[in-house]
């Protein structure tokens, strides 16, 4: 494969519609074309090692630190030059082919301000149909496990940056991590995606093995499953997945940014999967991106399938156990993850942002000062999204991946309280009452502490050698909702890194919020799946532990997924990250009443609460 400049002749070639590949097949005893489509997407994440690799290596290694930590901008470097550009110079020298490429907003802004060249070849594929750009974000943040509204700044912010580059962002969606969920249907829809491509081991997790339809429903948009070959109606329709990992892995041979000293391009694997590329089309297929694939598949009038019922997860639960690894899973150092410490201090940061652009509109209404704030409250809401990445607690983070989650979220959390107390002093308020559900902003102090209760409901608690101590207060007789806080004390070695709390439930019925369907639970049946346990992110924090009675983690104090299992209704909490040095409270909160008390409580602790300041 040679690189080479952009002449009048390739523009004009990228700028041509291409023809479906076709080929005669025999099916149901008639002649029929065959429709034949070569798909790949390459996910990119330019905060691959979030933060740098600055004091990744151990003492015994430290000669090889001149040529391996690199900082976090010597890594976005790299990942540009030596993964990213050399499969744009490979579509540059196809303009018959097309792919996919998903990236977070945040590593166009990378590319404008380093790298303009190859900017400027990425706008060249995207702007003829070569690449198909697909972002869901404006940072590879963990959704999955915030309230929709951090996506929906997010969200907001990585269009701006697309239309300001003049780059078309496909409706196709593909996440970090692959990340997938029901709640995604509808927040897709509400933002003009139209496709999602749904990672095949998460579903084979979730339902087992399976023969892939062309196209599914998924809730009023198309979904299909990312690599997963489809071979329809007797080879009608035929789909090759040619790739659909980290982009960063094929130009290097599979190397990864952390590794430094191999991680560089080899032009040799490029040519090989250009071959593959090619062997493709000469045997009819049409090297094609995935909206060019769906528009033929609704053109022929194929049927939408049924995917059954989905859950929240990520691309390789096999491996991973879903979720868990990003929220209180231990990966390879686990002295230095602290899952819990992350998601918790990113949670507090949400509310603090979501009370000072709270108190800002009230400025505004009141004709008071509100600009300038308003200013910093869209900058707070940048640096949340980038702590909430989710490098920073999975797959294997270290220990500069989790100060770049925490060091963000607190400041976030900084601005927040900085902008709210100087609305505070617009408004002329000593103490405010922020309510961030109904935008109302007053004086107030903060409500009495409930009283203090006997235990109101049983619970299994695992610390190793650490003791622990349970304080109960009644929150409310109608409905009964009691608040239970867990103290864990310091414990005496590595092993008490491990801690979980289980609650005991019963019967086949779970309930849950999917990720970015706020205030819309879900109904499922533990028999419709396969598996015998599953992790749920929980942003809301709230899950049933059987008929009218459920259980709501305060997500400022314990945001570690939840477990549920196939043979029994019980819930676990579990985090294997958990500082041993570490005195450690959790809070939850018991609710025995009806669906909508327990979602009502849950967007009051987790979602919208109303903040004294």
């Amino acid at each position: 494969m040679r690189k080479k400049g952009l002449p009048i002749l390739l523009i004009f070639a990228l700028t041509c519609p291409v023809p479906v590949a076709r080929a005669a097949a025999a099916h149901s005893g008639e002649e029929k074309e065959a429709h034949k489509f070569a798909l790949a997407l390459f996910h990119f994440n330019i905060q691959y090692v979030a933060g740098g690799l600055v004091g990744i290596l151990p003492d015994p290694l430290a000669f090889l630190i001149p040529i391996w930590e690199l900082d976090a901008e010597g890594v976005e470097d790299r990942i540009v030059t030596e993964s990213f550009e050399p499969i744009l110079d490979l579509m540059l020298d196809h303009p018959d082919w097309g792919i996919d490429i998903e990236l977070q907003a945040y590593m166009i802004e990378v590319l404008a301000d380093r790298h303009p060249g190859v900017l400027e070849k990425l706008r060249t594929l995207a702007l003829a149909g070569g690449v198909e750009l697909v972002s869901f974000h404006y940072s590879d943040q963990l959704f999955l496990a915030y309230p929709r509204v951090d996506w929906e700044r997010s969200v907001a912010l990585a269009r701006e940056v697309f239309e300001r580059h003049d780059l078309p962002l496909s409706k196709v969606v593909f996440c970090q991590e692959g990340q997938a969920g029901p709640g995604m249907a509808g927040a897709m829809a509400d933002h003009g995606y139209d496709v999602m491509v749904w990672p095949k081991n998460l579903y084979t997790y979730q339902h087992g093995d399976f023969e892939a339809e062309p196209i599914y429903s998924f809730g009023d948009i198309d979904l299909l499953f990312g690599s997963k070959d489809v071979n329809y109606g007797g080879g009608e329709i035929q789909v090759r997945w040619t790739f659909l990992d980290d982009g960063e892995l094929l130009a290097t041979g599979d190397m990864d940014p952390y590794f430094t000293p191999v991680f560089y391009h080899k032009p040799q694997h490029v040519c090989d999967y250009e071959e593959r590329l090619q062997a493709l089309a000469d045997d009819g297929f049409e090297i094609a991106t995935v909206s060019r694939y769906v528009e033929a598949v609704r053109d022929l009038g194929v049927p939408h399938a049924d995917p059954g019922p989905l859950l929240d997860g990520t691309w390789q639960p096999q491996s991973t156990d879903g979720t868990s690894r990003w929220m209180g899973g231990v990966g390879l150092w686990q002295a230095q993850e602290l899952d819990n410490d992350v998601r918790t201090i990113c949670s507090l940061a949400h509310r603090e942002v979501l009370a000072a652009e709270t108190i800002v509109e009230a400025c505004r209404d009141r004709g008071a000062r509100g600009p300038e704030l308003g200013v910093a409250v869209a900058e707070a809401w940048r640096i949340l999204a980038l702590a909430e990445v989710t490098d920073a607690t999975g797959i294997n983070p270290f220990r500069g991946e989790i100060e770049y989650g925490i060091s963000h979220a607190a400041e976030a959390l900084r601005i927040g309280r900085e902008v709210i107390a100087r609305a505070k002093e617009a408004l002329g308020y000593d103490n405010a009452a922020i309510d961030t559900r109904t935008g109302q902003v007053g004086p107030g102090e903060p409500p009495a502490p409930p009283p203090s209760s006997e235990p109101a409901y049983p619970m299994w608690i695992r610390c190793g050698t650490r003791a622990h101590s349970s304080a109960w207060q009644r929150v409310s007789d109608q409905p009964r909702i009691d608040r239970v806080e867990i103290t864990f004390t310091a414990g005496s070695g590595a092993g008490d890194r491990n801690m979980d709390v289980t609650f005991p439930g019963w019967g086949d019925e779970f309930i849950y919020t999917p990720a970015l369907a706020d205030g819309n639970p879900a109904r499922y049946r533990r028999s419709s799946f396969v598996w015998d346990h599953y992790y749920l992110p929980l942003p809301d924090g709230m899950i049933n532990l059987g008929p009218r009675q459920f259980v709501i983690k305060d997500t400022a104090r314990v945001h570690v997924a939840a477990t549920i299992f196939a043979g029994n209704g019980s819930v676990t909490f579990s985090d294997e990250t958990a500082c041993p040095e570490d005195t450690i409270t959790w809070v939850f909160y018991l609710v025995r009443g009806d669906l909508a008390d327990a979602a009502d409580l849950a967007d009051r602790v987790n979602l919208r609460p109303t903040l004294y300041r």
